[in-house]
């Protein structure tokens, strides 16, 4: 089995101020040539260490690692009691590494994120997918209700109850049955440290006894670091009660933006901190995503057949890897527009009458599909694949091969006059939806220009329609 890379010092460090009084500690290891990876972080408020170096080839790796606002060598640190916790959310991380990506010259990079890293890998991806060569996730997480309630509602403690008897020790008896959450909030920002110390060590220890497939002293000694019990306390409680400030399901529903970037979930079977039934779920509707299952696997990242995954997984991504593209400006434009996603695309699209947006990749033409919203009566615009068939636009319900058809869909079935734009051509249409060999035909069309579509296919037990646009 593949195991860590050797222990290895930084090139290069350095503190790149990000606004808000924040301030954030960066790293360089491996080949300053190589292949860019950025190393996100678990908690968040965990903290990158000298071990996560060691993920990748330091020979043809360029390894950029850093600790998020708040934590490890960042400053301000989340264990001092007036910290500023209303300008550390996901959205001024994502920024930060936008910030970070530009200060270091960097123009595209891997992202490697385990747990809380998984989710600010996909939101990251999601906002700038054009800056993103694959994704590399492990402890897959996506911060919904579900998974939040299931490790602090009670459903973890069903595995691990004389941990979670530990977790409740500082909640008062009177209110364990309640929203742990917003108990804990209350006691972690009390004034008095014999009252947010030890809830601090409660919270970060459930984490430590949890954390492996089977507990280690040494690892739950390690989360009862005060200081660090305090940081990671503290900022995972501000980010779970907000739910990372995230929509709904937003980072599954969000995964089409991700098309053609090549990613690999790898999960613990029995990773009782993020449970598999997440990266499964993502992996249904993430295009070309593998997922790697580890059978005898917790949620730690250094288990052995987790491990093996993961550098199995960076070694053959810096296999491909041919130094600097030596792309002329002008191409990089061509290929940045080519990666437009949602209302950005239609807005693009539109401005230019088609110049920008609709050669989305080389040989996928675009369009943009306008209907009226089923339940608002308000126009929705969507810019999708298409080919011709006799003078008519044809497209695919996909959604990535989800079980239920997309919106756009749902909106001309009750709906089926549409507008279209193909280039600078606006026209009026009427939706029908292809049925037996005429489907089979125009499936066959779109496949050829988009072969994911078989992928989708074979995901969900519902036959994706095809719709034919007829001009009115």
């Amino acid at each position: 089995m593949l195991g860590l890379y050797p222990e290895l010092d930084p090139y290069d460090h350095g503190m790149l101020p990000v606004g808000d009084g924040n301030t954030l500690y960066w790293e360089e290891c491996g080949n300053p040539e190589g292949k860019p990876v950025a190393f996100l972080h678990g908690g968040p408020g965990g903290g990158a260490s000298a071990r996560h170096r060691r993920l990748f080839d330091p020979e043809r790796y360029r390894i950029v690692l850093f600790d998020q606002r708040g934590c490890g060598r960042s400053t301000p640190h989340c264990s001092e009691p007036d910290v500023d916790l209303s300008v550390n959310t996901t959205w001024h991380l994502v920024s930060d590494m936008e910030q970070l990506r530009e200060d270091r010259g960097i123009d595209r990079w891997q992202l490697f994120g385990g747990s809380w890293g998984s989710v600010l890998a996909l939101a990251y991806a999601e906002t700038h997918p054009e800056r993103v060569t694959e994704l590399v996730l492990r402890g897959v997480a996506t911060l919904r209700l579900k998974e939040v309630q299931w490790l602090f509602g009670g459903g973890a403690a069903c595995m691990f109850p004389e941990a979670w008897s530990r977790f409740l020790a500082p909640v008062p008896y009177a209110r364990r049955g309640g929203d742990l959450l917003e108990v804990y909030h209350e006691l972690l920002n009390h004034p008095d440290p014999n009252v947010h110390g030890p809830a601090a060590l409660a919270w970060s220890r459930w984490e430590g006894e949890t954390v492996k497939f089977t507990p280690q002293e040494e690892v739950v000694a390690a989360f009862a670091e005060p200081e660090f019990a305090l940081a990671i306390a503290r900022i995972e409680n501000h980010y779970f009660r907000h739910g990372g400030w995230l929509a709904p399901d937003q980072l599954i529903r969000g995964a089409g933006k991700l098309s053609g970037i090549p990613c690999v979930l790898v999960q613990g079977r029995y990773d009782v901190v993020t449970p598999a039934t997440t990266a499964w779920e993502l992996a249904q509707v993430l295009p070309g995503a593998e997922l790697k299952m580890i059978g005898d696997a917790g949620h730690a990242f250094d288990e052995p057949g987790t491990l093996h995954e993961l550098i199995s997984a960076t070694d053959r991504f810096a296999a491909g890897w041919e130094g600097r593209s030596g792309l002329s400006s002008a191409e990089v434009e061509r290929k940045e527009i080519r990666m437009l996603f949602g209302d950005e695309h239609v807005r693009r699209y539109e401005e230019t009458d088609g110049q920008v947006g609709h050669d989305w990749q080389e040989g996928v033409p675009t369009l943009v599909l306008t209907t009226k919203g089923r339940k608002t009566g308000q126009d929705r615009k969507f810019a999708l694949i298409y080919q011709d068939d006799d003078g008519n636009p044809v497209i695919v319900a996909s959604k990535g091969g989800a079980e239920n058809h997309p919106g756009w869909y749902l909106n001309l079935q009750e709906n089926p006059e549409v507008g279209v734009q193909v280039w600078a051509d606006k026209f009026t249409a009427r939706a029908r939806t292809a049925t037996g060999e005429e489907r089979a035909r125009l499936w066959e069309k779109l496949a050829a220009v988009w072969p994911a579509y078989n992928d989708y296919q074979k995901k969900t037990d519902r036959e994706i329609p095809v719709v034919v646009l007829e001009r009115v």
